[in-house]
């Protein structure tokens, strides 16, 4: 059974989150069911005191205001279920979906009670898109008189925290070349600049090392993957140098293809090549505008196979 590729996961540190504060003043229109243009339908009743274990599902409209004529802004979709076996309490349980364009296929997760006659707190729970990893609260009033039964308006004043989660840089992952021999190799936390690459070498490329700083900002270090060899080079790279390219060949030996050669192309010089040049040549191609920020291996006693990350420069 083959080992399980360690690239599956990858975890990284965000650093300097902070918050924003989405504040919103709307209504929220229930029309009862059994009457005309309902958005409820009860789907239990099983006719207990106090309503316990009625369920009901609900397609609420939210507006800009409480007139019947207000601009449409949400649709607060879930259900309410009576919760109370003494006295009279409904849990609410909704999806508050915006349809506007301004934040249209985001929502806000709300839960919470609701006993009659009272203003209700219902926590927000979580949240998509523009709320993603929202909390917060939001305060329900019932409106009098606006409209007349069989329908209720509800005054919504929400407060919503919301995450302000640093963009990770977009990586992407080149290669393999080389061949299916060995165990595979990989980091877990996405890279975001090289800083020290290592290579041990004789007629073939043994292992390879590598530190690099990852998305959070910390060195990590990496490898080394493979076997000895007879050389040992490191190249430490500036603190404004990067590799462009990663040049090299491919070869059998012993009826495996291992890479036979590595050449590092940085945007200073030329660190190579290591090993013997010889057999198929590959190269890593990495678009302008980005460069090398580490790599991962299928190894053995020697370096079956290369594959890198690229990084924007």
């Amino acid at each position: 059974m083959a080992a399980t590729d360690p690239s599956y996961y990858q975890s990284g540190v965000c650093q300097d989150i902070k918050q924003k504060e989405h504040l919103f003043h709307l209504y929220m229109n229930q029309i009862f069911d059994g009457t005309p243009n309902a958005n409820q339908q009860a789907i239990v009743k099983p006719g207990l005191p106090f309503g316990f274990g009625h369920t009901v599902a609900n397609d609420w409209t939210i507006g800009d205001g409480p007139a019947a004529d207000a601009n449409l802004v949400a649709r607060a979709r879930g259900m309410h279920m009576g919760v109370g076996k003494v006295d009279e309490n409904w849990l609410f349980c909704h999806n508050i979906l915006f349809t506007d364009t301004r934040f249209k296929g985001s929502s806000l997760k709300v839960l919470g009670d609701f006993v009659s006659k009272e203003d209700s707190e219902w926590a927000i729970v979580g949240g998509t898109r523009k709320f993603a990893y929202a909390h917060g609260v939001v305060v329900a009033k019932i409106l009098p008189n606006v409209p007349p039964a069989p329908a209720r308006t509800w005054e919504l004043r929400i407060s919503a925290f919301c995450l302000c989660i640093p963009k990770v840089t977009p990586v992407t992952k080149m290669g393999l070349w080389g061949g299916n021999g060995g165990i595979s190799f990989d980091i877990t936390e996405m890279p975001r600049s090289l800083q020290t690459v290592t290579i041990r070498c004789g007629d073939v490329i043994n292992s390879v090392m590598f530190s690099y700083t990852d998305q959070a900002g910390h060195k990590k270090i990496a490898g080394p993957w493979g076997g000895d060899g007879a050389l040992t080079v490191t190249i430490t790279l500036a603190p404004s140098e990067f590799i462009r390219q990663v040049l090299g060949t491919t070869g059998t030996v012993g009826g495996e293809t291992v890479v036979t050669s590595l050449s590092f192309v940085s945007s200073v010089t030329t660190y190579g090549p290591f090993g013997k040049a010889n057999g198929t040549p590959f190269g890593s191609q990495v678009p302008d505008g980005n460069n090398i920020g580490g790599f991962y291996v299928r190894v053995g006693g020697f370096v079956n196979a290369l594959g890198v990350y690229t990084c924007p420069s």
